[in-house]
């Protein structure tokens, strides 16, 4: 399995986050190295500083963003059709970000365990068992629940959110524009490896719970 990498050197948001420090070392660096001790990971990025320090990384390709991928409207999902064509892979891609501090290698190997086994494709995400929601032009609706049948929240039905935490797929599910193809698997995952680092907000979050995370 190859890991794929998107990582542009500025952010909207929270300025240079990819470069600030955690746990001693730059974020980007934090999960490129826990990642390139078992695979190979490729770089997509428009960072002259990240390229050259990859240059002297063990298993880790980092290449320059194609001029015509620029930019902050970009998807994900052209950057990985372009590293396919680009490196002819025909093995199975996971894509992460470096923005998930708490990323585990063991998620990687079920991820690429389920592949195996047949599924087309596997996303994380994080389980939503709360009473939901919608608004409508006539008002509110719920939307997993029956306002007047009170039910605890652990008997109501699941409902699923994507987290960007990992996205592993065989490559010819990308012919369809898509990470996720028709049999996919959801892996369930909750706090500290869901957080994903967007805000000045989520930083301080992040950097409140490092001394969570596992080795």
């Amino acid at each position: 399995m190859k890991i794929f990498i998107p990582i542009k050197e500025n952010s909207q948001r929270v300025p240079r986050k990819n470069f600030r420090m955690f746990q001693g070392k730059p974020l980007w660096k934090h999960t490129v190295d826990k990642v390139s001790d078992q695979y190979t990971v490729y770089i997509d990025t428009d960072s002259k500083e990240i390229m050259n320090e990859c240059e002297t990384l063990d298993n880790v390709i980092a290449y320059p963003r194609h001029k015509d991928l620029l930019g902050d409207k970009i998807s994900v999902v052209s950057l990985i059709k372009n590293f396919r064509e680009l490196y002819q892979v025909t093995d199975y891609i996971c894509q992460i970000h470096v923005t998930s501090p708490f990323l585990q290698v063991e998620h990687l190997k079920i991820a690429q365990d389920k592949l195996v086994a047949g599924h087309d494709s596997v996303f994380s995400v994080d389980i939503m068992q709360q009473r939901l929601w919608r608004k409508e032009s006539y008002g509110y609706c719920p939307i997993n629940h029956n306002p007047m049948k009170l039910e605890q929240t652990q008997d109501l039905p699941k409902y699923y959110c994507e987290n960007s935490y990992l996205y592993a797929f065989k490559p010819e599910v990308l012919d369809q524009d898509n990470r996720i193809g028709k049999n996919p698997y959801l892996l369930e995952l909750g706090f500290p490896y869901n957080l994903d680092i967007d805000t000045e907000q989520d930083w301080k979050i992040v950097s409140n719970a490092q001394l969570l995370e596992t080795h």
